[in-house]
């Protein structure tokens, strides 16, 4: 496991689901997001197969790759610094990442036994699994996961859990190691 950081100053575009936004109205015609009633969403990402679950009220942020993905409100105000209209600052915040290559920890076996996480060794590009987002998301293997928030019990063992996928590609433009 190591500890990464947000770069500092990157600029992202981000859209309110539920507000008018001309960037919202594309995606909806283009099918990478979908309304499913007055509140709730889906959002076709990267790692998406069936959309990811999203709310009005919470923000979409645009990949490299064009894609969208689901921000919870209150995670992007609370890590987003708006600078002008779609523009917003992402705050940097130290966080923890595991990728393949840095060997099996408690916190990837919690992980799998509590949170479905699946490495499937037949699958290049869905060799991580999760139900993430109300869909089972998938990226290849050389992906990061990166851990929002781990919970540990007075034993040192993991208690929770807050995770989420994170393509090598679009993590490398994303992130530093510290």
């Amino acid at each position: 496991m190591k500890r990464v950081m947000k770069k500092e100053g990157k600029i992202v575009q981000a859209y309110c689901l539920g507000e008018r936004s001309a960037k919202i109205d594309e995606l909806l015609k283009g099918g990478k997001i979908r309304r499913v009633d007055k509140t709730h969403w889906r959002v076709f990402s990267r790692e998406s197969r069936d959309g990811e679950e999203a709310l009005s009220g919470d923000y979409i942020k645009i990949d490299s790759s064009g894609l969208p993905y689901p921000n919870n409100r209150e995670y992007f105000l609370n890590n987003h610094r708006h600078i002008n209209g779609d523009n917003y600052e992402q705050i940097p915040q130290m966080l923890n990442a595991w990728s393949r290559k840095d060997g099996m920890c408690p916190e990837i076996r919690f992980l799998q036994r509590n949170k479905g996480l699946v490495m499937n060794e037949d699958s290049e590009e869905a060799y991580f699994q999760a139900p993430l987002w109300g869909d089972i998301l998938s990226v290849g293997r050389e992906a990061v996961i990166i851990f929002y928030d781990l919970q540990y019990n007075l034993d040192g063992t993991v208690r929770d859990a807050e995770f989420n996928f994170v393509a090598r590609d679009e993590f490398d433009k994303t992130y530093e190691i510290i």
